[in-house]
């Protein structure tokens, strides 16, 4: 069990947009970050909170990816 965000994953996109927190800025209603083709939510965009907002961000960002690969949004 963690308590942030590994930091591998800020290392190696240093062009992701962090908040001052350091999580991944994302669109609250797509998930969709800073970084072309990468969708983030859950923990690393909200820090630590409930399973259940994690799986509504989990399927709003999966409907974001969706729409990019079927519709090119």
């Amino acid at each position: 069990v963690g308590s942030g965000a590994n930091p591998l994953l800020t290392q190696s996109t240093p062009d992701m947009q962090l908040n001052k927190s350091g999580y991944i800025v994302a669109d609250p209603d797509t998930g969709k970050t800073t970084k072309k083709g990468v969708w983030a939510g859950g923990d690393i965009v909200t820090g630590a909170a409930t399973v259940i907002l994690a799986m509504g961000a989990g399927r709003k960002a999966a409907d974001s990816i969706h729409k990019y690969l079927t519709l090119g949004w």
